[in-house]
C-alpha cells in the first residue's frame, strides 16, 4: 500500500505492521469470497488470529500485544488496502477486547480463560430493555448491524435497565446505561446483511429474548472507571472514541486511497466516448485527481496527528478534555466523510467504466458509501463536534468517554 502526505508524532510498531503485510496474499485471494457469502472467509480470520493481530487490544497478561492506538490504524489501513472487510474483520478480536477493561474482573477471567484469541461482537445500537434480576440482568430487544456474528463466541449489547415502564436514572437525572456481553449461542441471528457495500461484514441483525447476563458480565457505560488489575497500562485509559475511530477510520482511508489509484490506471488507458483524448489528458480530470489527492492527504494527516496526540497525553498520564474528545470525532468524521466525497469523485470521472462489479473503483464507491453511515464517524458527528466547539451540551454522550 502507498502512504503519502503523513507526519506523525508517534513512532509506528513495526511487528503488527509487518505481519499484515504479509497476509496480503491470503486475504487478496479471498476478496470476491466474502462478497460473494457476505461473511468473511474463514481462511482469513483464521490468518488474522493467527498472525496475533485480533490481539492487538488484548492486555499482555492475558496474552495479547496492548498495541497502540496509532499502530492499530496504521495495521488496519494496511490491510484494508487489501480488503475493506478484512479490516472491518479485525474488530472481532480488538474493539470489545478494549471495552473489557471496564467488566469485573470475574467477567474478564471467564471471558478470557480459554486464551487471548476470544471473537466478540458489538452491536451499540439501539439499547435494550433491561431489568435487574438475582445478581444480574435480564435483556430482551433486537439490535442491527452486529459484524461478524457468526464467528463470534460472545456478543456485547447496550442496554437501559427499566424500573416499570420508567428507564433508571442517575443522580443527574440522566438514563443509567449498561453495556452487558452475553454467549453469542444465546443470540438468535437474523439474515438483514443486504447491503449497498461492505456485503462480505456478516453485519446481521441479533435478537435475545429475556436472556439472563450476570452483574460479572455488565459494565456502566460512563466516563469514570477504575480499570482491574490486567488494565493498569495507558491504553486502557486513552478515550474510548479515540479507540472507536481509530478502528473504522482507517478502513475508509484505504478505499479512498484505492478509489484514487484505481481511477488513475483506468485513466492511462481510456478515451471516452466523444473524445480523441485520453482521459489523463482532459484538463477536467487533471484538476479533479488533483484535488481529490489533497482533500485525502489532509484528512488523513488531520486523523493521524490528532489520535497520535490524544495518545502522547495519554501515554504522559494526561486526561483528555472533552473538547480534546470531540477532536478525535472530528478528525475520524472528517476522514470518513472526506473518503465518500474522493470516492464519488473518482466514481464521476470513471463513467461507464467504474458501473460494473468487476471494476475495483465500483466497489470502493459501495464500500464508502455504506461507511460513510456508520454511526460513530458519520456526518451527525459534525454535529457532536460543533456542539462542544461552542459549549452546548453535546446529545452525543459518548463523545465524553
Amino acid at each position: 500500500m502507498i502512504v503519502r502526505g503523513m507526519t506523525m508524532k508517534h513512532a509506528i510498531d513495526e511487528e503488527p505492521l509487518e505481519a499484515a503485510r504479509k497476509l496480503a496474499p491470503t486475504i487478496r485471494k479471498h476478496t470476491d469470497d466474502a462478497e460473494r457469502k457476505r461473511r468473511p472467509s474463514k481462511v482469513v480470520m483464521d490468518a488474522l488470529t493467527e498472525s496475533g493481530l485480533q490481539r492487538m487490544f488484548t492486555p499482555r497478561s492475558l496474552g495479547g500485544l496492548e498495541t497502540d492506538p496509532v499502530t492499530y490504524a496504521r495495521v488496519a489501513e494496511e490491510i484494508a488496502g487489501f480488503d475493506s472487510v478484512a479490516a472491518w474483520a479485525l474488530q472481532l478480536g480488538n474493539h470489545i477486547a478494549w471495552w473489557c477493561a471496564r467488566l469485573p474482573e470475574q467477567g474478564v477471567e471467564e471471558i478470557y480463560g480459554r486464551g487471548p484469541d476470544v471473537p466478540i461482537a458489538g452491536a451499540f445500537h439501539p439499547p435494550q430493555r433491561v431489568v435487574e434480576r438475582n445478581g444480574g440482568y435480564r435483556i430482551t430487544g433486537r439490535a442491527p448491524l452486529a459484524s461478524n456474528i457468526h464467528d463470534a463466541e460472545w456478543l456485547l449489547l447496550s442496554g437501559i435497565p427499566m424500573d416499570g415502564d420508567k428507564p433508571k436514572r442517575t443522580e443527574d437525572g440522566t438514563p443509567e446505561f449498561l453495556q452487558l456481553v452475553l454467549p453469542a449461542g444465546e443470540v438468535e441471528i437474523i439474515d438483514t446483511w443486504h447491503a449497498l457495500g461492505m456485503r462480505g461484514t456478516d453485519s446481521n441483525d441479533v435478537a435475545v429474548e429475556d436472556v439472563f447476563v450476570p452483574q460479572s458480565r455488565t459494565f456502566a457505560l460512563a466516563p469514570g472507571f477504575d480499570p482491574g488489575p490486567h488494565y493498569q497500562g495507558p491504553l486502557y485509559r486513552f478515550p474510548g472514541m479515540g479507540t472507536v475511530v481509530a478502528i473504522f477510520t482507517p478502513v475508509m482511508l484505504a478505499i479512498g486511497r484505492g478509489a484514487i489509484d484505481e481511477f488513475r490506471k483506468l485513466a492511462l488507458e481510456k478515451t471516452p466516448l466523444g473524445y480523441a483524448r485520453k482521459l489523463r489528458e482532459r484538463t477536467v480530470v487533471q484538476a479533479t485527481l488533483a484535488r481529490a489527492e489533497g482533500m485525502l492527504r489532509a484528512a488523513r494527516v488531520l486523523f493521524y496527528e490528532t489520535l497520535a496526540e490524544a495518545w502522547e497525553r495519554t501515554r504522559n498520564g494526561e486526561s483528555s478534555t472533552l473538547e480534546q474528545k470531540s477532536d478525535l470525532v472530528l478528525a475520524g468524521t472528517h476522514a470518513a466523510q472526506t473518503v465518500a466525497k474522493v470516492t464519488e469523485m473518482m466514481h464521476g470521472l470513471a463513467g461507464t467504466s467504474g458501473i460494473y462489479t468487476s471494476s475495483r473503483l465500483e466497489r470502493h464507491f459501495r464500500d464508502a458509501h455504506t461507511l460513510r453511515h456508520q454511526g460513530f464517524i458519520s456526518a451527525n458527528r459534525y454535529e457532536t463536534a460543533g456542539q462542544v466547539q461552542l459549549g452546548v451540551t453535546p446529545e452525543f454522550p459518548m463523545v465524553a468517554i
